[in-house]
Formats: C-alpha cells, sequence, structure tokens
C-alpha cells in the first residue's frame, strides 16, 4: 500500500501534534504503522551513540550517562509520545515511539530506510521557513527518500505542548 508505514518525526511543539489528524485521515488511504521519532539534537542533550530507545527501560539506562534533568525531559518527552499514539491505537494503527540522537536529517532518513517507511509527515510553522531556520527542513527533504507530507502551522499557534 501506498502509505502503509508513516514516519511521524515529533518535537513537543503543537506545529508537530498538528500533523496527527491528517495521518488518522490516510488510514483511508491504507495507513496500518505510525512510527513516532523524537530526534535528541546533540546540541540538545550531549553526544550519544545512534541507539533507538523504544521504552522506559532504555531512557533509565542514560540516567549514568546525562543529567537527570535532561533524562528527566526524555521522559516528559516519552510519555506525551505514547499519551498521543493512543488515538492512533484506538483508530486501528499500530504505533512505535522511539527517541533517537543525532542530527534530524540523518536520523530521519536512516530511520525511514530502516523500517520501510512510505512516508515521512512533519509539520511545520513560519518560523521554520524563515531565511535563518529553512536549512534544516531543505537538509530533510534532500536527505530522506521516501515521500514527505509538510503540515504548516501559523506562527502564533506553535508552542510547546
Amino acid at each position: 500500500m501506498l502509505f502503509e508505514k508513516v514516519l511521524y518525526p515529533f518535537d513537543m511543539r503543537k506545529a508537530s501534534l498538528n500533523v496527527k489528524p491528517y495521518i488518522l485521515k490516510l488510514k483511508d488511504a491504507g495507513c496500518k504503522e505510525v512510527h513516532m521519532v523524537y530526534v535528541m539534537i546533540p546540541s540538545e542533550w550531549g553526544l550519544l551513540s545512534k541507539e533507538e530507545f523504544d521504552s522506559q527501560e532504555k531512557l533509565e539506562a542514560l540516567k549514568g550517562t546525562m543529567e537527570e534533568g535532561f533524562v528527566d525531559g526524555l521522559f516528559k518527552i516519552f510519555n506525551k509520545m505514547k499519551e498521543i499514539s493512543k488515538e492512533f491505537e484506538e483508530n486501528g494503527i499500530k504505533t512505535r515511539v522511539v527517541i533517537i540522537p543525532g542530527e534530524l536529517d540523518e536520523v530521519l532518513s536512516w530511520y525511514a530506510d530502516k523500517y520501510g517507511m512510505k512516508l515521512v509527515a512533519i509539520g511545520v510553522t513560519s518560523e521554520s521557513l524563515s531565511f535563518f531556520r529553512i536549512g534544516k527542513i531543505v537538509d530533510v527533504i534532500k536527505a530522506v527518500k521516501e515521500p514527505i507530507l509538510i503540515v504548516k502551522t501559523p506562527e502564533e499557534e506553535d508552542g510547546e505542548v
């Protein structure tokens, strides 16, 4: 099926949350699986090897590597993603929630290839499309081979979920 597996980059902002209804609509187009991925950018958390943190236990293991405040932040993100993923599950869409360290474009491209994603659904704001910030979005577009659904959210609505 064309959109059977969807990669849903999530970053705790309303712009990424606004992608959810579009993915739910894709169920009618054959969406059976959604992978919600939060990318831990090195400048935010420090350098970590590329690993898939897809459980509370794996995140717990970071307590010896990172400051406790950072790990607490990751737990908050992971739990919010799990909460959001319930709506997909309730609609018959299998979900996977994972946190991965690395650069956004590299992680999304690598993950999409590894798991056979058919679509990447990403939320953006006017700010992320500005002259000084457009580079990250362009890097993702260039790196990812799969089709990309871009959902634009007005700036005034953006903020942490």
